[in-house]
C-alpha cells in the first residue's frame, strides 16, 4: 500500500471527526430522498445503511416502519453525504473514514494500516471457544483453576484478543504483531475493550516475542496473510489500494506464514492444546499435509459462511 493513501485516508477521516456535530432533526420522507440522491453517486444499499447506523444510530428498518416519525440525528446529512462522496470516489472503506468496525459485540477502532477485521473471522473465535470448552470449567483436585493461556498471533486490529479476553476472562492472553501500526492499532483496542488486564501485547514476529512461555499455550489463534500473490493484485481496488498488503499478501501460494505457524506449533502448545488457523478456501489439503508432517492430531476443518473451507483445527496430543 501505498504511503500516500495512508495519509490520505487518515486525513479525510480526521477532517470528519471534526466536522459540525450540532443535532439535526428530519423525517422518513427527506431520509428516502437523501438514500436515492446518494445511491445516485455510487456506493452498495448495504453500506450506505450501515453508515447511518453506525454515525446516527438509525436502522433503516425503523425508517420502513415509522414513515411519520420524526428522527434525531447525531450527525447532519451533509457530512454524512461528505463521507459518502469520498467512499465512493476514493474507494475509501467506511471503517477506516468513521473509524469504526462493528465485530462481534464491539465497536473496534479502525485505522488504515490495519486490515478491516471480517465477518468470517469470528467465526474462528466461536470454534477456538468450542474447542475449550471442555477445559474451561475443568478444576484441579485442590479446587483450584489451573493456568490456562491464550494467543492471538498476528493480531492486527486487536479483534481476536478482545473476544478472547472477553470470553475467557480467566485466562492468560498474549497478542503478537510486526508492525508499528497494528501495534498501536491493537494496543488502544486492547486496552479499551478487554475485560480484564491479563492481556500481554508484545511487538515482534508470530511466536518469537513468546519464547519465554514456549510449551505452555492452550489455544493457539491466527489470521495470517494467505492470499495468493497473483490473487492480491485482483482484488477490489478499496481493498487493494487502503489495506495493508503485508496483511494480505501470503506468497506465491498464499502459504508462506501458515508453514511458519504449523511447523513451530507443537513447541508452542501444552499437550491438548488446540490451534486453529483462517486460511484461503482451496488450501484446506495443503495445510492438512502440513498438520499431519508436524505431527498434529485430530486435524478438522469447517466452513465459513459462505460454505467455504476456511478453518483448520488441530490439536497436540
Amino acid at each position: 500500500m501505498k504511503q500516500s493513501s495512508v495519509c490520505l485516508s487518515i486525513d479525510i477521516r480526521l477532517t470528519f471527526m471534526i466536522l459540525n456535530l450540532k443535532q439535526e432533526y428530519t423525517n422518513s420522507q427527506r431520509l428516502f430522498a437523501w438514500r436515492q440522491a446518494r445511491l445516485r453517486e455510487g456506493g452498495m444499499l448495504v453500506d450506505l445503511e450501515w453508515l447511518l447506523n453506525i454515525l446516527c444510530d438509525i436502522n433503516w428498518n425503523q425508517v420502513l416502519l415509522s414513515q411519520l416519525k420524526v428522527f434525531s440525528l447525531s450527525r447532519p446529512l451533509k457530512d454524512l453525504s461528505k463521507i459518502w462522496q469520498c467512499h465512493c470516489l476514493k474507494k475509501i472503506p467506511l471503517q477506516y473514514l468513521v473509524g469504526i468496525c462493528p465485530w462481534r459485540d464491539l465497536y473496534l477502532k479502525s485505522d488504515s494500516g490495519v486490515l478491516i477485521p471480517r465477518q468470517e473471522t469470528e467465526l474462528l473465535v466461536d470454534l477456538a471457544l468450542h474447542c475449550v470448552s471442555h477445559s474451561r470449567h475443568k478444576l484441579f483436585v485442590g479446587g483450584e483453576l489451573p493456568t490456562y493461556r491464550w494467543a492471538d498471533l498476528g493480531t492486527g486490529s486487536g479483534a481476536i484478543a478482545v473476544a478472547l479476553s472477553r470470553a475467557l476472562p480467566s485466562w492468560l492472553g498474549h497478542a503478537t504483531d510486526y508492525t508499528n501500526e497494528a501495534f498501536y492499532q491493537s494496543e488502544r483496542n486492547i486496552k479499551q475493550l478487554a475485560f480484564n488486564k491479563k492481556v500481554v501485547l508484545t511487538q515482534g514476529d508470530w511466536f518469537l516475542p513468546l519464547h519465554p512461555w514456549w510449551g505452555q499455550f492452550n489455544l493457539i489463534l491466527a489470521n495470517p496473510p494467505y492470499i495468493p500473490s497473483k490473487v492480491v493484485n485482483s482484488l477490489e481496488t478499496n481493498i487493494l489500494n487502503n489495506e495493508p498488503r503485508l496483511s494480505l499478501d501470503g506468497g506465491h501460494d498464499g502459504l508462506k506464514s501458515i508453514r511458519i505457524l504449523v511447523k513451530e506449533a507443537p513447541r508452542i502448545l501444552i499437550t491438548g492444546g488446540w490451534i486453529l488457523i483462517e486460511h484461503h478456501h482451496d488450501q484446506n489439503a495443503c495445510i492438512m499435509q502440513l498438520m499431519i508432517k508436524a505431527g498434529l492430531s485430530n486435524v478438522q476443518w469447517a466452513r465459513d459462511l459462505d460454505g467455504k473451507l476456511r478453518f483448520a483445527i488441530a490439536q497436540k496430543v
